[in-house]
């Protein structure tokens, strides 16, 4: 494990959006974090720019929904499911059952933008990639 290049990722990140909390992911700066992601893993991988465009498509898919849940949790519905005496469980049951819908109906898209860009790397890419993610997931390698 290379400490001071994933100090560097952090810090360089945290110098350029100019905030300095941790766990940031992407958040309020998601372009730029986006951008950052697609610029660090074309270089690593020698993503074409027609390999960036659809990385950077599949982020934007995932942001979507990552919104889309955020939004979830800070909305004034979750707040009248507390108003009153006791915890609203059926209308929350259906609160969660929209969202789940809303999750699935984009599921295919989330999928096809991820195949799309994976489908699109040579097989160099797509091993260097197949081993960058089990390392950064901390498994090993078979």
């Amino acid at each position: 494990m290379n400490l001071f290049r994933r100090w560097h990722a952090h810090h360089e990140f945290r110098h350029h959006f100019g905030h300095g909390r941790h766990g940031h992911g992407f958040g309020h700066h998601a372009d730029g974090f986006a951008y950052l992601l697609v610029a660090r893993l074309g270089a690593k991988l020698g993503l074409d720019a027609e390999q960036q465009r659809r990385l950077a498509i599949w982020l934007e898919q995932l942001q979507r929904q990552r919104d889309a849940l955020k939004q979830f949790a800070r909305g004034p519905e979750v707040a009248d499911l507390m108003a009153g005496e006791q915890f609203a469980r059926e209308p929350a049951q259906r609160l969660i059952d929209a969202r789940l819908d809303s999750l699935r109906e984009a599921g295919p898209g989330v999928i096809a933008a991820f195949a799309d860009f994976f489908d699109s790397l040579g097989a160099q890419q797509r091993e260097l990639l197949r081993s960058m993610t089990l390392r950064r997931r901390g498994c090993g390698q078979n």
